[in-house]
């Protein structure tokens, strides 16, 4: 089921299956990718209780076997519409034992998304529910129209960090998704623009941006309309299209990163892990901005 939620001449839709974006417009236009499965078929999936991949698929989390694919089970399992107002809709989900055969855990998790002004606000709220301590990470993975307009192309847009970068990025593997913390790609060289090209991205996966520096970048075009992604509450910004000349870019902020080739696989010992104890909840939200 799709909703959708308005804000003057903005909107967003939402839909049930994955608690996902599906359309994000400002005054009749589209800026979120609306999927091709030639290059790729997803929109704006939520990764919980994982980002990225674990080393086969597998990793032990306080002695318990974790069996997931890529980006975790809150994506491929049901969520249900906890309250919805005209401008904003909160999912929610709770543990079950299709989520438990894979991350096995106790979780609510609550997605909300609202809309003021030009501004979606996503907001996670994670609970546990078990009666032991839940290891996770979260993140969203929204992608956008590069172009978003008519007569441009993918090389008229740039990524405008709110500082300059220093700080070189990693880059998972094409073909395992895992990251080598030894290699260093310093894609900025001190800035804060990244021009983009599709080059990029053919030979390597994402840019991974750990524990950034900035907590605000615009993706911007020649013709001055884009989005801006404000992520305060998460640690590191990934950045990312698909091969073959993929006419979208995804800002995907994160609370950890994919699995390391230095990681001992145990789950709660990779980077970023945020550990919740029984009956405790947490947050975190990042904005998404139509310029």
């Amino acid at each position: 089921m799709k909703i959708k939620i308005t804000s003057g001449e903005s909107a967003a839709v939402v839909n049930t299956e994955g608690a996902q974006l599906n359309s994000l417009k400002k005054d009749g236009r589209e800026y979120l990718w609306q999927g091709d499965p030639s290059y790729w078929a997803g929109q704006a999936p939520v990764c919980f209780p994982i980002v990225g991949v674990l080393p086969d698929g597998e990793a032990s989390a306080f002695g318990k076997q974790c069996v997931m694919k890529r980006h975790g089970v809150a994506r491929i399992n049901p969520f249900e519409v906890l309250e919805k107002h005209s401008n904003s809709v909160t999912f929610i989900q709770k543990s079950s034992d299709e989520t438990r055969a894979q991350y096995p855990f106790d979780y609510e998790l609550k997605i909300k998304y609202t809309i003021n002004g030009n501004t979606v606000t996503n907001e996670y709220i994670i609970t546990n529910t078990g009666e032991d301590k839940m290891p996770f990470v979260i993140g969203g993975h929204p992608a956008f129209n590069c172009p978003v307009d008519g007569g441009e192309n993918f090389e008229d847009y740039k990524v405008v960090f709110d500082r300059p970068i220093s700080k070189a990025c990693l880059r998972p593997d094409h073909h395992t998704g895992l990251v080598d913390p030894e290699k260093k790609y310093d894609i900025m060289a001190g800035g804060d623009t990244l021009q983009l090209r599709h080059e990029l991205f053919e030979e390597n996966d994402a840019l991974i941006f750990e524990d950034c520096a900035s907590k605000s970048v615009t993706l911007i075009g020649k013709n001055e309309r884009g989005i801006r992604i404000d992520f305060q509450d998460m640690s590191n910004l990934l950045i990312w299209s698909a091969v073959g000349n993929a006419p979208f870019v995804a800002l995907e902020p994160w609370t950890g990163i994919s699995s390391c080739l230095d990681e001992d696989g145990i789950f709660e010992h990779k980077r970023g892990m945020t550990v919740l104890s029984p009956d405790e909840t947490i947050s975190f939200k990042f904005k998404i901005t139509m310029i």
